[in-house]
């Protein structure tokens, strides 16, 4: 009979009695623990007590140590590095936890070993391996073995992690994974820990049964050579080696859970006994417990081996915070330490029971005294001290373990092992272990030196008393309940925005529903494919002429919808419908079109399934890619609204519709781009014309059913798929539309501007956006952005990544080369409905440039080269292009496809130079974990939106405004998704200014020059106090209003770099003045325009000094245009070249008469620029 089931069926027949164990007798077995410990630490252990004691009092610092352990391992140029090292000692001061010779060292290297790199950092780095190799073991075998040889005389186990290179591709996986192979082949080794993540680089929440099948025969092989190559036991018998199955990250928690049972549940596995780790900063612990015990008692009961469960704390508790607040998911941890405490308590007195210890053996694994004396008593008092183990971590505190080992207490020491080559990737480990034993929250941060009776031992006493009796009442329901299968309600207008959290597929009930997605949208051959009419305000007719939409995933072989065509005739009527305003749209005040559009947004929550399923067949949208698409057109329905209420609080402005807005969004983005367009353009009260891109038009059929449900008429939104140009170019020429939104080629906004000038135009165009990698990055975070910048969307995004410049050492770098081709080659591609696919198809198979792009010009190579995944050209799989130069025609030319060039730099300063030198400045990146580049960068760097140490697509609503500069953005320079966005589709029109302003003897002096009248002089001095206001607390001021936990989002304004103003005959001093006035303000260089022949010359020159003023003609003037980035006019009338002119270099016309209002007039002069940067390390909070 198996000696362990026997175990099972004497504790059954024995019915010991419970006792429970009081917090008294644990307090006093932690005061003879402490005492045992006080004679058992050496003089050395004592001195490294003092040490961490004094590290842990100084936060100053532990930054210092962290941030120079973590460097020292990412710059690999040692001139840099040296440079870097000094820097950061100027900054943080020598840490004071040095003994007086590293004292003295770090001061001669600060003087000046710092000069001598070459020579300075090999021995900084061999120092730091030193240093640390009591907490990392070196794998070399001279030093390993000797290790496990004293630790096996001590009696003390070693369960051993083997620390390497992170995982971006699948080549590293399965080094990763023969290595744990090869391991287990080495009799010195009997206990390893493995992490799924480790030799798995596929993980993906949508396709959990193809990662849990792939997984579990890997495991398997894991778990045939722990049994294949056994060790002998210190008793003489031969015993299969122990793997235990870690937990780090809560999104595989179950994928963990389902693939050890499901192993474990083969045949071959009966008679192996492996383990699995538990978190108890989990609420979801308990249910974890719950399943592995009901699995344990059935194996054990059916004559199998009994298992084990590692409980601890959790260790990934700074990360899953960062996530959850980037995601706006719910954290999944406790929030507090004493609630984590009290679960372990709780999870101990369940696994302590003698009929689950015995068919589940606990490994403690804590070193906090409280925790391990509750335990030690309760498995006394339960008789099952044969089932329970202690385990801490390799050089922490290494004498607890020989304080436990005299008690008779099974120690295994958690072991991290790395080779020399993998030392400097496991220094991340260090970093995470440095920040989570010195945290607040951990007693091995009040340890050192602790004393029985001393505030320090009543905090922590108090604290497992509390802990204590919490424990039978802690919750246990898990945090993460999102399920996307309940249907919302509106429950009134918000009065604060949030951002709406995408969908966590993490969780079971919503890949459930992923599934349902799936089941409805992938249309079969033979389902007839559904019709959408021409709308025409509330009627939707048939058309002669339709286009069909085939599924490109299914081989275009499935009709998913037909699509009637409006016609010139079609088009004329919906003019006239949107023109006539039939229900009264434009005359709803702000609050009910913000309810409206706030049950639009519950609506669309509602749609999601659809959404995601119908871009999906139709674009070729992932799940994940749909999703995100979701979330950001119901953020647009929620913020939009609110921005304008900041505007229309104002006390001297109202704000009135326009008219007509002509909505013309791309096909890239064919939910998230049209709804913002939409909702910006409704909030203002105006009638909207909705014309989607062709190819996208279905989606925008689903997602306008949300707006019309909501209680926006149809006569105030219409959508229109024109058959051919003539409809179209009738549409965006026609005088009563008076804003077009445009979204699309810089070339196609460039000619709506032509056709229509004087229809002021807002366009998001074209990008070729750069991420700058200079020495000083985390090479490995760097390529995970790189593959979400370049390819996600198959890199058709106007924001993607699309040109990766390196500095020379990392070009030059073979073992980057090889890593970024590893991660590339590892992305899936394929269909949507396939989802193990991370990059779909194309929207067409009709792109010429791309085939030119496949051309190599000089001195280009290929490190992934092009291939099509199908036989029609619609999934080109990611693709690299190596030795890009500036000029060339990849270099040059906005692809949208997953093609990543890439090109040398020899410093940061070229970097921004070559970056700066296309004709886009969309979004752009930086990875370095100096700050000091970071600074040089964002202000040198041509771009709308930039990111630093993270991707740089992705923008979200409010906390990243998005919009360009150069020729990726056409109108007046606002953002969309900020908070100017909404009133630049309103006509804004000045009130009475208040009558109580006292006039500054500056105004009265205008006025005796006679400059200025009565009633100029108010609004003059009303509004250069306004400006000054709105300066100092709107323009002037960096915000970050989101306050995301590890990620900084700052909103800036920027002066242009030149604006000029036409004065024309009749034209007011008075407004003259206010345009000199805010231009000044904000920094930005104003040239006034006027011919000598004005009548106001001579008081014009006294208004402008220190002003540049142009003596021109009208026809100079106008072929000036190049020079500036706006044209500013405040006359009624002027000549029509002038829109005709400025149009054709895509130049904005500012036409409206200055305001005294500043957060209104200031606009026209400022540009809006949006930050984004980590400000963490593995979720560690890094304050420079």
């Amino acid at each position: 009979m198996n000696i362990l089931f026997l175990n099972y069926f004497i504790i059954f027949r024995k019915k010991i009695p419970m006792e429970k164990v009081t917090p008294t007798e644990v307090i006093e077995h932690v005061r003879r623990l402490l005492s045992d410990a006080a004679s058992e630490i050496s003089s050395d252990e004592k001195r490294e007590q003092r040490k961490y004691a004094n590290l842990v009092q100084n936060a100053n610092d532990k930054a210092l140590l962290s941030r120079m352990l973590d460097e020292s391992s990412q710059i690999r140029n040692n001139r840099k590095l040296s440079l870097r090292m000094k820097y950061l000692l100027d900054h943080y001061g020598i840490p004071k936890f040095f003994n007086a010779f590293d004292t003295f060292l770090m001061w001669l290297f600060a003087k000046f070993g710092y000069l001598v790199a070459f020579v300075a950092m090999p021995v900084f780095k061999k120092k730091l391996r030193q240093d640390t190799s009591k907490v990392i073991i070196n794998e070399k075998p001279s030093v390993f073995f000797m290790h496990l040889r004293k630790r096996e005389e001590e009696n003390i186990g070693q369960n051993v992690n083997i620390l390497g290179e992170v995982v971006l591709g699948d080549k590293e996986a399965d080094d990763r994974y023969h290595h744990y192979l090869m391991a287990l082949e080495n009799p010195q080794i009997n206990y390893i820990s493995i992490k799924i993540s480790g030799i798995y680089a596929q993980i993906n929440p949508l396709n959990y049964e193809r990662n849990k099948e792939e997984l579990v025969l890997r495991l398997s092989e894991i778990y045939r050579k722990a049994m294949n190559f056994p060790y002998i036991d210190q008793h003489g018998f031969s015993q299969a080696k122990f793997v235990n199955l870690d937990m780090e990250e809560y999104k595989d928690a179950r994928l963990t859970l389902d693939v050890f049972m499901a192993v474990l549940n083969l045949a071959e596995f009966k008679h192996y006994s492996a383990g699995i780790v538990v978190q108890a900063y989990l609420p979801d612990a308990c249910g974890f417990q719950s399943e592995l015990l009901n699995f344990a008692h059935k194996r054990v009961h059916e004559g199998g081996a009994a298992l084990k469960m590692r409980l601890v704390k959790g260790a990934n508790l700074a990360m899953e915070t960062v996530i959850s607040s980037l995601k706006g998911w719910e954290n999944p941890i406790y929030d507090n330490k004493v609630d984590v405490d009290a679960n372990y308590l709780k999870l101990l007195d369940r696994a302590l029971l003698p009929e689950n210890a015995a068919v589940m053996r606990v490994g403690v694994a804590s070193h906090n005294l409280f925790t391990i004396a509750y335990a030690h008593l309760l498995s006394q008092k339960n008789g099952v001290e044969q089932f329970l183990s202690f385990e801490m971590l390799e050089g922490m505190a290494n004498y607890l373990p020989r304080v436990l080992r005299s008690i008779n207490k099974q120690v295994i020491l958690y072991t991290p092992v790395v080779s020399d080559k993998n030392f400097l990737n496991a220094v991340s480990y260090l970093v995470r272990r440095l920040d989570e034993n010195t945290g607040k929250d951990n007693f091995l941060s009040y340890s050192f030196n602790l004393e029985y009776g001393s505030k320090t031992w009543e905090f922590l006493k108090n604290q497992f008393e509390e802990a204590y009796k919490r424990k039978d009442t802690v919750s246990i329901l898990p945090k993460r309940m999102q399920d996307r299968r309940i249907k919302l309600k509106y429950a009134g207008s918000s009065t604060e925005f949030y951002n709406e959290p995408d969908t966590n597929f993490d969780l079971t009930v919503n890949k459930e529903w992923a599934a349902e997605i799936r089941n409805k949208w992938k249309k079969r051959s033979e389902e007839a494919p559904y019709e959408i009419q021409v709308q025409k305000g509330f009627k939707f007719v048939s058309s002669e002429k339709q286009l069909s939409f085939f599924d490109h995933s299914q081989h275009d072989e499935v009709c998913v919808c037909k699509v009637h065509l409006a016609d010139q005739n079609h088009v004329e009527q919906i003019i006239k419908i949107a023109e006539f305003d039939p229900s009264g749209w434009s005359y709803l005040s702000f609050e009910q079109i913000k309810e409206i559009l706030h049950r639009t947004a519950v609506n669309l929550a509602g749609k999601r399934g659809d959404l995601i399923g119908c871009m999906a067949a139709i674009t070729g949208k992932t799940f994940f890619e749909g999703d995100v698409e979701v979330s950001e057109a119901i953020d647009f329905c929620r913020y939009y609204p609110l921005s304008l209420e900041k505007f229309t609080a104002l006390e001297t402005v109202s704000l009135s519709p326009k008219g007509v807005v002509l909505v013309i969004p791309p096909w890239n983005f064919p939910t998230a781009i049209p709804v913002g367009g939409v909702a910006a353009a409704l909030a203002g009260g105006n009638r909207v014309i909705l014309k989607p891109a062709t190819v996208a038009f279905p989606v925008a059929y689903e997602f306008a059913q949300c707006f019309w449900d909501a209680g926006v008429p149809n006569d105030a939104l219409q959508l229109v798929c024109t058959d051919g140009r003539d409809p179209l170019n009738f549409l965006t020429t026609h005088p009563s539309v008076q804003h077009i939104i445009f979204t699309g080629g810089t070339d196609t906004a460039l000619k709506l501007m032509e056709i229509n000038p004087t229809c002021p135009v807002s366009a998001e165009t074209g990008g070729k956006n750069t991420m700058i990698l200079t020495s000083s990055c985390d090479r490995d975070h760097a390529i995970q952005n790189v593959l979400t910048s370049a390819f996600s969307n198959a890199g058709q995004k106007c924001s993607a990544c699309s040109l990766l410049i390196l500095e020379k050492d990392i070009y030059e770098d073979e073992t980057f080369r090889e890593k970024l081709k590893d991660a590339v080659l590892s992305l899936h591609a394929g269909s949507p409905w396939d989802p193990a696919n991370i990059v779909g198809p194309l929207v067409t198979n009709k792109q010429d440039k791309l085939q030119r792009a496949f051309q190599l010009d000089e001195g280009e190579s290929w490190l992934v080269a092009p291939e099509f995944a199908d036989e029609k050209h619609y999934v080109l799989k990611p693709t690299v292009k190596w030795g890009v130069k500036p000029g060339s025609y990849t270099f040059q030319t906005e692809l949208f496809a997953p093609l990543l060039s890439v090109v040398c730099m020899e410093n940061l300063q070229e970097g921004i130079n070559i970056a700066n030198s296309t004709e886009y400045g969309l979004t752009a990146g930086l990875q370095s974990l100096d700050e000091r580049e970071h600074e040089i960068w964002k202000n040198a760097i041509q771009a709308g939106n930039l990111y630093i140490n993270r991707g740089i697509t992705g923008a979200i609503v409010s906390r990243q405004p998005f919009g360009g500069m150069k020729r990726s953005a056409f109108g007046a320079g606002i953002k969309a998704g900020g908070p100017n966005y909404a009133a630049s589709f309103t006509n804004i029109s000045e009130k009475k200014i208040p009558e109580a302003v006292e006039l500054s003897q500056k105004v009265m002096t205008l006025i005796d020059k006679k400059i200025v009248d009565g009633s100029e002089a108010k609004k003059l001095e009303y509004a250069l106090e306004s400006y000054r206001r709105n300066w100092e607390t709107e323009f002037s001021r960096e915000k970050d209003i989101h306050k995301i936990h590890g990620e900084k989002n700052i909103f800036r304004y920027l002066p242009l770099k030149n604006i000029v103003l036409r004065f024309y005959e009749g034209d007011s001093l008075s407004d003259l003045i206010l345009v000199i006035e805010a231009a000044k303000i904000c920094k930005t260089r104003l040239s006034v325009s006027c011919s000598p022949s004005v009548s106001q010359f001579n008081q014009i020159k006294t208004l402008t000094a220190g002003v540049e003023l142009l003596h021109e003609d009208e026809q100079t003037f106008q072929k000036g245009f190049d020079k500036y980035e706006r044209i500013r006019i405040i006359s009624d009338t002027f000549p029509m070249e002038v829109y005709v002119n400025a149009a054709k270099k895509g130049i904005c016309i500012i036409n409206s008469k200055p305001v005294a209002e500043g957060r209104v007039e200031l606009l026209h002069y400022l540009r809006e620029q949006s930050i984004s940067y980590e400000y963490h390390r593995y979720g560690n909070i890094i304050e420079n």
